[in-house]
């Protein structure tokens, strides 16, 4: 990391602190973004560009402000879980406690007063989501790879009634859920990073599809109780700053026997040193986290019956799926070599020993 980033990050922190109060981040952030030049979280997590420009314009697509009342049915505010209506399509008013949540270009920002967020993770995810729109998700191969293991999240539930992407980054999954739905499906993604669903937003509107958007703390969903009949986490938990708070909101969301499909990394003896390594850098926050068989079933077993385990990606994972960190596509003819290594990974996957060395982890638990 360079010196400037260094201290940049470090002058941040001391601004941001870890685990502030959201609405206290919000109003200085807001204050913020009025003067010049400065760079910092509060500016990004109310949606403006770290220049202090306002909302940032996407390929100049001109997004529409309106929430659709199919969202508006099971939304709620996410401080007291009163009902929310529209204030003249610019905000959503909650109708029990009065807090408004302002629409940026078309997204409503349903983060409320009592939200603890880690503003330096969100502001890592704002910086990275350039990186992963022009690089870990657009180089063939690297794309070919996440895309394997979709398939694989996706073979573990039926894509049918109302589903949540929780933590839905740049959309990339909610694209790719558009084709393998059933009829009727209702698709809605979340993500705490604007800067991420700004991407999303671009990438739905230009495929035509009408899954509504929000952003939102995973620790305090914004949803009525018994909401979705799926919801996927994919790369959820590891990132939020209590991942227990985040398993009992998906838990609380979801009807009776609705389903949860997450995937976080797995913490062993291989994985553990590089991820230490990285925590701090611009594409890792310090909080960034692993998990054991272990601590994911004690994490999800309060609020969920874990009735599968799945251990994912050995070989492909480090050389295929991260070229925003190292582009091992420079030295090795990955584009020939990407098939074989993610039919590698599948037969390491099956091999008694080897299976637990995995790098990722892929959880199916049901709500009872």
């Amino acid at each position: 990391m360079r010196m400037c980033e260094l201290f940049d990050r470090y002058f941040a922190r001391i601004l941001d602190g870890e685990g502030v109060s959201w609405g206290a981040a919000r109003a200085l952030g807001s204050a913020l973004c009025r003067f010049g030049p400065m760079r910092t979280t509060v500016g990004s997590l109310t949606g403006s560009s770290e220049e202090g420009r306002g909302p940032r314009d996407v390929a100049g697509l001109a997004v529409p402000s309106k929430v659709g009342p199919m969202l508006l049915d099971f939304a709620r505010c996410p401080d007291c879980y009163g009902t929310l209506s529209t204030q003249d399509d610019q905000a959503l008013v909650c109708e029990s406690c009065g807090e408004t949540y302002p629409i940026v270009d078309g997204i409503p920002q349903l983060v409320g007063t009592k939200s603890a967020i880690n503003t330096s993770e969100v502001e890592t995810q704002d910086y990275v989501t350039d990186f992963y729109e022009n690089l870990r998700y657009k180089l063939p191969w690297a794309r070919a790879y996440h895309e394997h293991t979709l398939r694989e999240m996706l073979a573990l539930a039926d894509v049918t009634g109302r589903v949540l992407d929780n933590g839905c980054g740049n959309g990339m999954f909610l694209e790719r859920l558009v084709q393998d739905s059933r009829p009727g499906t209702q698709l809605i993604g979340t993500d705490i990073s604007m800067g991420m669903l700004e991407h999303a937003k671009r990438r739905l509107t230009e495929c035509g599809s009408a899954i509504s958007i929000t952003q939102a703390d995973a620790c305090r969903l914004p949803f009525a109780d018994d909401s979705f009949d799926l919801v996927f986490a994919r790369g959820l938990l590891h990132h939020l700053p209590d991942p227990a708070a985040g398993a009992r909101e998906m838990a609380r969301v979801l009807r009776p026997g609705g389903v949860v499909i997450a995937l976080d990394p797995n913490r062993t003896l291989i994985s553990e040193l590089p991820r230490r390594l990285l925590r701090g850098t611009s594409h890792f926050d310090e909080d960034h986290k692993n998990f054991t068989v272990r601590q994911m079933r004690r994490i999800l077993t309060p609020h969920l019956r874990v009735d599968e385990v799945h251990h994912v990606g050995y070989v492909a994972y480090p050389l295929l799926g991260f070229p925003d960190i190292t582009n091992f596509g420079k030295v090795l003819p990955l584009g020939a070599l990407a098939p074989s290594l993610m039919k590698l990974d599948d037969v390491l996957a099956r091999v008694p020993g080897v299976r637990a060395l995995s790098w990722g982890l892929m959880v199916r638990a049901v709500a009872d």
